[in-house]
């Protein structure tokens, strides 16, 4: 039977003819199906609304005729009964007597014997005899193992080894054409002709093809690996080395200002900043997401940092969903954002977002930190210690910031500088704090603060008050801010005891102070300080000036000024410095607590301090 195709596309050229019909054959059968006749019966059905019809029930109620239901009862006298010639009579029973006698009298004595003979029985000897005789003959048991040597025989075990295809081209995979089951012959009809296919090469059909056995190909097998810049883990650890120290000091003459270096460094005078009676400023404000450096728009920011935190505070304000995503966390932790304005650097972590939608309106609120969070929980690990030899106290500031890519640095401020002291073996032990708690405590103990770097790495140590507020009209000043740049200023009056003394001890170990003011009876004490890590005289007289600094007649005073850029005086303030304003009233100093800045787009860009100003 001849295969007649609906519709065939023939592909003719060098390559084996390859149909594009699918030839449905059942090769189990080794013969092909012709799709038999079919008769297509059409079934039409028609539907109609139905006609309504309502029922009706017709229920007639009447006043049915009474009805009289009586009953007659009669009853007559019945006929009486004349006896039977068989009838049965009943009467009374004749009595009789009954008479029972008994007859009572001895009975014959009788003796029962009973008689029990016993013999003795004849004595028998009881005897087992046992015959042994010789009927058990003996046998031998043989066991015959017939060992015989076996006959040698090679066994032999062929495989087939063959040279694999070195260098030939890669093997094609080959489409297999239409294979006829059965070997039998296909005829095509074309317009009602049988199809004979041309002797020449342009033009065949190849059927009943087989796979031919080639020769096996190696392969390379293929190993991608992605090089990038590992993250950097392990730092190494810098042990600043000095001038050794005595454990205890015994005496202590003269007065005390803080440690000395050989190489005393004179603290630079402040620029003086350019008074003017109009001020131009061309504010610059860029922002990117670290570390690819994409560019990241916030229409509004603030950025602060307070004297008593360790890590610079970030609130931005972002618009649109394509933003956030620039700035959501991924496998690799919180994003991190690097923000320039004039020339001033922060690079923040992005730990948290808020959002406000609402119609053609979507805003996100950012909150960062400075990368000295890291220090701090939840980034870092609760540990416990307690040394058992005697530890310097930064000795132990470089150990808790080791392998964690921070350094600390000590810088001198007129004449005082954080004091480095030695803590005795088990006086320094501390449970479950991270590594900022414990420098912090470290810190604080001296009378010291934690300034934080904007944009690496770094804390910076140095004592609350870098001069004593007494000695502030003679001291360097950081910062110099003229009248005429101060946009608005404004004061809280807070007065705090005038301590002139103060007690300061260690308690299990160290030495107790007695700190007073130059000049004063130390009539008036302030609470004592005591602490476990308080050991060493310069380090509690160090603890005690920073305390009495702190007390006087004294004023938060808030002022406002333009940010200018780092080429610029005053440019950024920041809490520690010590800043003089120059007052339409007269120059005053003050210690900057507080640091503020508002940027606004680029217009509007405004720096807050806070000043603790000593009266």
């Amino acid at each position: 039977m001849a295969y007649i195709p609906d519709q065939a596309d023939f592909i003719f050229g060098l390559d084996p003819y390859v149909p594009v019909t699918d030839f449905a054959f059942f090769p189990e059968k080794k013969y092909a199906f012709v799709t038999p006749p079919s008769i297509v019966s059409v079934y039409q059905g028609r539907w109609d609304t139905g006609l309504s019809s309502q029922q009706s029930s017709l229920v007639a109620y009447g006043v049915s005729l009474p009805v009289s239901r009586s009953r007659t009862q009669t009853s007559q006298q019945a006929t009486p009964l004349k006896a039977l010639p068989m009838g049965l009579f009943w009467g009374e029973v004749t009595k009789k007597s009954a008479v029972v006698r008994f007859s009572h009298g001895e009975s014959v004595a009788k003796r029962s014997s009973k008689n029990s003979l016993w013999k003795h029985t004849n004595l028998q000897d009881v005897k087992h005899s046992q015959r042994w005789d010789h009927s058990i003959r003996a046998i031998d048991e043989n066991t015959l193992d017939r060992w015989q040597t076996g006959r040698p025989e090679d066994r032999k075990k062929q495989n087939s080894i063959r040279r694999v295809d070195e260098f030939s081209p890669p093997h094609e995979l080959e489409m297999l054409g239409y294979l006829m089951p059965g070997g039998n012959a296909v005829s095509f009809l074309f317009d009602g002709r049988p199809y004979s296919p041309a002797i020449t090469p342009e033009v065949y059909f190849k059927i009943d093809w087989r796979l031919e056995r080639k020769v096996i190909q190696p392969r390379d097998s293929k190993l991608l690996s992605n090089f990038q810049s590992n993250r950097r883990e392990d730092q190494p650890v810098i042990l600043p080395w000095g001038f050794g120290q005595k454990a205890k000091d015994e005496s202590v003459t003269g007065n005390y200002g803080g440690e000395t270096d050989p190489n005393i460094i004179v603290k630079p005078e402040p620029e003086q900043p350019a008074i003017r009676e109009s001020y131009l400023l061309m504010n610059i404000i860029t922002t990117v997401v670290l570390p690819a450096r994409t560019s990241l728009e916030l229409p509004s920011m603030e950025i602060s940092l307070d004297i008593d935190s360790f890590s610079w505070s970030f609130t931005g304000e972002l618009w649109g969903a394509s933003n956030i995503a620039l700035v959501e966390p991924d496998e690799n932790g919180p994003k991190q954002i690097e923000v320039d304005i004039n020339g001033w650097k922060w690079i923040f972590i992005i730990e948290r977002y808020s959002t406000n939608r609402r119609f053609g309106d979507e805003r996100y609120t950012l909150y960062g930190s400075s990368r000295t969070q890291l220090l701090a929980a939840p980034y870092a690990p609760q540990r416990s210690k307690s040394n058992s030899a005697n530890l310097n106290a930064k000795q132990a500031i470089t150990e808790e910031l080791a392998n964690t890519g921070f350094t600390a640095t000590y810088p001198d401020l007129n004449n005082y500088s954080t004091p480095d002291w030695i803590m005795p073996g088990g006086s320094f032990s501390y449970q479950n704090q991270t590594a900022m708690q414990v420098v912090a405590k470290i810190a604080t103990t001296a009378g010291s603060v934690i300034i934080p770097s904007r944009d690496n790495d770094q804390v910076s140590i140095q004592p609350r008050y870098p001069a004593s507020p007494w000695h502030w009209n003679t001291a360097t000043m950081d910062k110099i801010v003229p009248a005429s740049m101060v946009i608005s200023l404004s004061a809280n009056w807070r007065p705090e005891h005038a301590y002139n003394a103060v007690y300061v001890s260690g308690t299990n170990a160290g030495v107790a102070v007695n700190v007073k003011r130059t000049g004063s009876s130390g009539n008036n004490p302030a609470p004592d300080i005591l602490e476990d890590w308080l050991t060493e005289t310069q380090v509690n007289t160090e603890c005690g000036r920073n305390e009495l600094a702190k007390g006087g007649n004294q004023s938060i005073t808030t002022i406002e000024l333009p940010l200018t850029d780092t080429n610029s005086a005053p440019g950024l303030i920041e809490p520690g410095m010590l800043v003089e304003v120059q007052d339409i009233t007269g120059d005053w100093q003050a210690l900057c607590l507080a640091t503020s800045i508002s940027a606004s787009g680029v217009r509007n860009v405004v720096q807050s301090v806070d000043l603790e100003r000593h009266f």
